[in-house]
């Protein structure tokens, strides 16, 4: 089971902690390339991993074994490095503190695009894939959703729901110029004026009561 493709490094342990955070970071240059890095961090609930990990099933769910989470990671991996106009993919799997990443440099935004779209689609060959989550043009980026969770949720098992209780996303994104302004009225932007934040809880954004769109305007 799956929530959406765009959540490709959860979708791998998601039945099996209560307690995570997906922290999504960017840094865009001014010419539109940039750096790309996504998070699992479930540290928080390793010692319970370390036991689930052990089981054969939980929630009703196949437990993967450490070989088939590194398997999923390195299919993700080779995907996102066969998209044109992506470079420097690298992946990593701490299974001492449960972190997965994976990390990337892009051309421009619409070959970021093209990855996020390549994952989808290996993922959810039936579905079809957004063209786009991030668009940049003329001082101006913007983070879109086109993701609803809520269908699926809903779907969900009691225990399975308890999940997102406290689960949180992050996304941090950084810029060569400065921020003068963000849309998102719960993002935090940096003293420097060339960061912005936006952390909510995993569960509003599912249930739509917050919204992880975001455009920021840079100044020239």
């Amino acid at each position: 089971m799956k929530i959406a493709a765009y959540l490709f490094l959860f979708s791998c342990l998601f039945t099996l902690s209560g307690c995570f955070e997906i922290v999504e970071q960017i840094f865009l240059k001014a010419d539109g390339s940039g750096d790309f890095q996504l998070v699992l961090n479930l540290s928080k609930s390793k010692t319970r991993l370390n036991s689930i990990m052990k089981m054969k099933t939980i929630n009703g769910h196949d437990v993967p074994s450490k070989e088939d989470i590194k398997y999923r990671i390195s299919e993700i991996e080779k995907t996102v490095t066969k998209t044109p106009g992506i470079s420097n993919v690298k992946t990593s799997v701490d299974f001492d503190n449960f972190i997965i990443s994976i990390s990337c440099n892009f051309k421009n935004v619409a070959r970021l695009n093209d990855a996020v779209k390549n994952i989808y689609t290996k993922e959810n060959a039936a579905a079809k894939a957004p063209e786009k989550i991030y668009e940049y043009n003329a001082g101006v980026f913007e983070r879109l959703n086109k993701y609803s969770f809520k269908d699926e949720y809903k779907k969900l098992s009691n225990a399975d729901r308890e999940i997102f209780a406290t689960a949180n996303y992050t996304a941090v994104f950084k810029f060569e110029s400065p921020v003068s302004a963000a849309s998102n009225k719960e993002t935090k932007i940096a003293p420097s004026k060339k960061a912005v934040m936006l952390k909510l809880n995993a569960l509003d954004v599912i249930n739509e009561k917050r919204s992880i769109e975001n455009k920021i305007n840079l100044t020239n």
